[in-house]
């Protein structure tokens, strides 16, 4: 939490997202700085999900700030500001994906209606969170999971480091809650083989 004497010196700190963005609605620009700051470094490592080189997760952070203030009349009052957020993210990094050249991903099939039986169980043990939060860790999962899709790498990453629920990463992929839960189950199941066979 801020500290009495920084929310004095920026009352801003003390707002919740959604009221920060009720005030970019009204064309507050202080408000948008501050959310930009407190997001834009979680938007950067999101798009690295989709991208290759930090050159570009740069390009798709700041573009989907861009297009926050460009759009942010079609932001509901009383909407979750985050899932909103990510959801542009998403959508800028998939454009500027298509603007490169074509990337071949092993599960780019969509599998949105294609719910196995093993899909309608219990999820399988989480990662814990000490695996996102371990630098050389995140590295060696970027290494190994290249030729997963990233739409599928991104349900890991905002449910285990941004503790986002199955119900706000649906929303930000546009997908069913049981097709992101069938993701999260085979991507699980996948990146513990990768792991094993990375470290045997």
């Amino acid at each position: 939490m801020f500290s009495t004497d920084q929310t004095s010196l920026n009352p801003l700190l003390s707002l919740t997202d959604e009221e920060l963005a009720e005030r970019c609605r009204k064309e507050d620009e202080s408000a948008f700085q501050e959310l930009m700051h407190r997001y834009i470094r979680q938007i950067f490592n999101f798009s690295r999900q989709y991208t290759k080189t930090s050159e570009d997760a740069e390009d798709i952070a700041q573009d989907t700030f861009f297009k926050v203030w460009k759009y942010i009349g079609r932001y509901t009052k009383g909407r979750s500001f985050r899932p909103w957020l990510y959801t542009i993210a998403r959508n800028t990094a998939l454009d500027h994906v298509k603007k490169k050249k074509p990337t071949v991903f092993s599960d780019l099939d969509d599998t949105a209606n294609d719910l196995l039986f093993a899909d309608t169980l219990e999820d399988p043990e989480p990662l814990p969170a000490e695996v996102f939060e371990n630098n050389a860790m995140v590295e060696k999962l970027s290494k190994i999971m290249t030729s997963i899709h990233p739409d599928h790498k991104t349900v890991l990453m905002l449910h285990y480091k941004e503790n986002m629920t199955f119900d706000e990463i649906a929303e930000i992929v546009g997908k069913p809650m049981n097709t992101v839960k069938s993701w999260h189950r085979r991507t699980l199941g996948k990146l513990r083989d990768m792991l094993a066979h990375h470290n045997g």
